[in-house]
C-alpha cells in the first residue's frame, strides 16, 4: 500500500469513509510488527528526511565532548581526560541521550501521511545495557512495533501513537542501548477540521518574554554554578542507602533558546543538509516542505527549528527546538546529581509542549522511590523542564544504578 496518497482521494470521503480508510491503514502498518530494517548505509544519501540512518559509526572522546558542549554540561566527565582517567571507568563514557549522536529517528520514517494527520514527536525511550565509549563501532537496526491508538475523548481527532525501536550493536555484536522513536499522529476527518479546537489554537497568543535583570541575574548565577560544580556530585560516591524517596534534585536552568542552542544540538545529533543533498531529501515529499513565499522555492521542513521565518510558514509563532533537544536538556541534572559512579539504565520521555526560541527552561526533578531489582541497586527520578511561565514541555522518568554500601564493603 502506498504511504503517500492524494489530497483529492482522502479529502472527498465522507467521515464515516475517511475513518474506515484510515482504519484499514492502520491494520496494514500493524501486520508489520516485528518487522526488521536495515536503514541506509552510512554513504548513501538519503531521499527522505524522516528515513536515516547511522550519523557517527565510530566514537571519540571529541564527539563526547561535543555532545555535552550541545547539552550545555561543562563536567569534566565528559571532557577532561586526565579526570575521568580517576575514574571506576578509566575513561570516557557517553551520557545518556548520546546514542541519538550514533543514529536518530527511525529507517521506516512516519509513515501515517495522508490529509488531515498531523505528526508531532512523542518522546523516546532509552534504554542502556552496557556503557558506550571511544573507540566503539556501531551498526543498527529497527523493529518495527506498530501503531497504538490512544484516548482523544471530547477532541474532532483520533490519537494514535507509532513506536520503533531502534538497536544499537557494537563491535563485539552486543546490544549497548535501544532507543524507542514515538510518534504521536492526530487524525482529524475532513468533517471536524473547520472547527476551532484548544490544540490549534494552543501557540496563537504566544509572545515572547521579555526578561528582568532579575531573572537574568538568575540565569547567570545558575550559569556560573554549572561552571563551578556547585552543585555536582563527582567523585564523591552517592550511595543507594543515603537517598531517601521525595529527594529534590538542585534546579538547573536552561535558555533562552535561540538558533545557537538549535545549531548545536543539529550538528551533533541530526543529518546536515545543504544544497544538492538537501534537494534530495525533499524532491519526492515536497507536499511537507512548503514554498517560501518570498523566495517561491521549497523549504526544508526541519528549518522550522531554525528560523522564525519558517516556523511562520507552518503556523506556529517562533522557531522552535526539537523533541529530542528538549530530552538532552533533562540529562544535565540527572549526571550532576548521580556522580561519576552512577549509571543511567534508561530514560522514558513525553514531549508535551513546544518550547519556543526566547523561552527558558528550568530543569527540576525529585527522587520517586528507590527499589533492589535483580540484584541492583536502583532509583527512579522523576525530572521535567518547564518554561518561564511554569508550563511543563518535557518529563523524564530516570532509572539509575547506585552504588550499595554492601557492595562496597564486600569489596574491600
Amino acid at each position: 500500500m502506498s504511504e503517500n496518497v492524494s489530497k483529492f482521494d482522502w479529502d472527498h470521503l465522507s467521515d464515516e469513509d475517511w475513518n474506515q480508510r484510515l482504519d484499514e491503514h492502520i491494520d496494514e502498518f500493524n501486520k508489520g510488527r516485528g518487522e526488521i530494517k536495515l536503514p541506509p548505509p552510512p554513504h548513501a544519501i538519503m531521499n527522505d528526511e524522516y528515513t536515516r540512518g547511522l550519523n557517527y559509526r565510530v566514537i571519540t572522546e571529541d564527539l563526547i565532548r561535543h555532545y555535552a558542549d550541545a547539552i550545555g554540561d561543562p563536567n569534566p566527565f565528559w571532557r577532561d581526560p586526565s579526570y575521568v582517567a580517576g575514574t571506576r571507568w578509566g575513561g570516557f563514557i557517553a551520557p545518556p541521550t548520546f546514542e541519538s549522536s550514533i543514529a536518530f529517528g527511525s529507517s521506516f520514517g512516519g509513515r501515517l501521511r495522508v490529509p488531515g494527520v498531523a505528526r508531532l514527536a512523542a518522546g523516546n525511550k532509552h534504554d542502556y545495557f552496557r556503557p558506550i565509549r571511544p573507540g566503539d563501532s556501531f551498526s543498527i537496526y529497527d523493529k518495527y512495533a506498530g501503531f497504538v491508538e490512544r484516548n482523544a475523548e471530547g477532541k474532532p481527532y483520533r490519537m494514535f501513537i507509532e513506536s520503533v525501536p531502534r538497536y544499537f550493536i557494537n563491535q563485539n555484536g552486543e546490544t549497548a542501548a535501544i532507543a524507542t522513536h514515538r510518534n504521536i499522529y492526530m487524525a482529524t476527518p475532513p468533517g471536524k477540521r473547520g472547527k476551532k479546537v484548544k490544540e490549534a489554537k494552543m501557540y496563537q497568543d504566544k509572545q515572547r518574554h521579555f526578561y528582568s535583570d532579575e531573572e537574568l541575574d538568575r540565569l547567570h548565577q545558575s550559569y556560573d554554578d554549572q561552571l563551578a560544580g556547585v552543585n555536582r556530585r563527582g567523585a564523591e560516591t552517592r550511595y543507594w542507602e543515603d537517598v531517601t524517596e521525595g529527594d529534590e534534585l538542585p534546579m538547573i536552568i536552561k535558555g533562552p533558546m535561540d538558533v545557537a542552542d538549535a545549531c548545536a544540538r543539529t550538528m551533533v545529533s541530526c543529518y546536515p543538509y545543504a544544497y544538492a543533498i538537501k534537494w534530495a531529501v525533499m524532491r519526492e515529499n515536497l507536499q511537507h516542505h512548503p514554498k517560501d513565499p518570498e523566495t517561491g522555492e521549497h523549504i526544508l521542513r526541519r528549518d522550522w527549528h531554525y528560523t522564525d521565518h519558517a516556523a511562520h510558514i507552518f503556523g506556529y509563532p517562533f522557531a522552535n527546538s526539537a523533541g529530542i533537544q528538549n530530552e538532552m536538556m533533562l540529562v544535565h541534572i540527572v549526571t550532576d546529581w548521580m556522580g561519576d559512579d552512577g549509571f543511567v539504565k534508561s530514560m522514558d520521555s513525553q514531549d508535551r509542549r513546544m518550547v519556543f526560541f526566547g523561552d527558558m527552561t528550568y530543569v527540576k526533578g525529585k527522587v520517586g522511590r528507590k527499589f533492589v531489582e535483580d540484584g541492583e541497586h536502583l532509583v527512579e527520578l522523576n525530572v521535567w523542564g518547564e518554561n518561564q511561565d511554569g508550563v511543563i514541555h518535557t518529563k523524564s522518568d530516570f532509572i539509575v544504578k547506585l552504588v550499595s554500601r554492601t557492595e562496597y564493603d564486600r569489596a574491600l
